[in-house]
Order: structure tokens, then C-alpha cells, then sequence
């Protein structure tokens, strides 16, 4: 694994600089957005939206989510990119158990962002309501109440 693990050239990189998105003082290349499985998921959504609408594939090998697989690969392969977080990144930073890592490039950052203002008039608020669920909910305690027993 450790073998075939995608790496930038020498010399490619010439400095890193981390910063919040609100502080940035240039445009980034990349963007890390750590954060909750769903929040991320309307990201990657969006992403989607502004990219055609194919499908995200995510490429991980778990030891390595903010060291390569929300940077490196991001970067290398021009695209958003996911995985589960690994237990170096837990140990080292405050990222919570319910949270993960995505990484894209800047240049979708605008689209992203409309997108996401998009879904927010309607489906994310709608999926956080759970009407759908309040609905099964209540027909099944409807038809336990029809059910007899012998």
C-alpha cells in the first residue's frame, strides 16, 4: 500500500501555507473541508452538480485521509475526493468520531457554494425535517394497531 501511495514529484511543491478559507489572503489550490459525514455529503452533492452530475469515487487507504487522500490525490487528479479519516489524523487533531475529510480543488469552490445555496432552499432542510421517516413511523404504528393476535 505504502508502495503504490500517491506522491507529488520533488520538487512540485514548493511551500504549503494552511489557513481558513475567511483568512485566505490568495486563492488556495485545494480546499480541505473537515466536518460531519452529512454536511460533507451535501459538499460532495454540490460538487456533483456543478461537475456534470457523474459519479464521486473516493479513493482511500485509511492511513493516510489528510496527508494524501483530501490533498495529494485532490490535487494530482484534479477532482473531489473522500475517505473515512485514518487513526494518525485522529490522534492528532480534534476531528470528532462523527466526522471525515474531503478535499478538492479551489476552482470548484464557487459552483460548490452555489450549489449548496441551491439545496439549501429546499432539500437539505427537507432531509433534516424527516418527513418521510415521521411518515413510515406513524404508518407502522397504524398497522400494529390493526394487527390481532391469536
Amino acid at each position: 500500500m505504502f508502495e503504490r501511495m500517491p506522491v507529488l514529484e520533488p520538487g512540485k511543491v514548493v511551500a504549503i501555507e494552511v489557513f481558513p478559507l475567511d483568512d485566505a489572503r490568495e486563492i488556495p489550490d485545494l480546499v480541505v473541508v473537515e466536518a460531519e459525514v452529512e454536511r460533507l455529503m451535501w459538499i460532495v452533492l454540490a460538487y456533483m452538480h456543478a461537475t456534470g452530475g457523474e459519479r464521486v469515487k473516493g479513493s482511500t487507504a485509511v492511513l493516510q485521509a489528510t496527508c494524501v487522500d483530501s490533498t495529494i490525490v485532490p490535487l494530482l487528479e484534479h477532482r473531489l475526493n473522500f475517505g473515512l479519516g485514518c487513526y494518525g489524523c485522529r490522534e492528532a487533531t480534534d476531528i470528532g468520531q462523527n466526522e471525515t475529510i474531503i478535499g478538492f480543488p479551489a476552482e470548484f469552490l464557487p459552483a460548490i457554494v452555489e450549489h449548496l445555496e441551491y439545496l439549501n432552499r429546499k432539500a437539505i432542510p427537507r432531509s433534516r425535517e424527516k418527513q418521510a421517516l415521521a411518515l413510515l413511523k406513524r404508518q407502522l404504528e397504524r398497522a400494529k394497531g390493526e394487527c390481532t393476535t391469536v
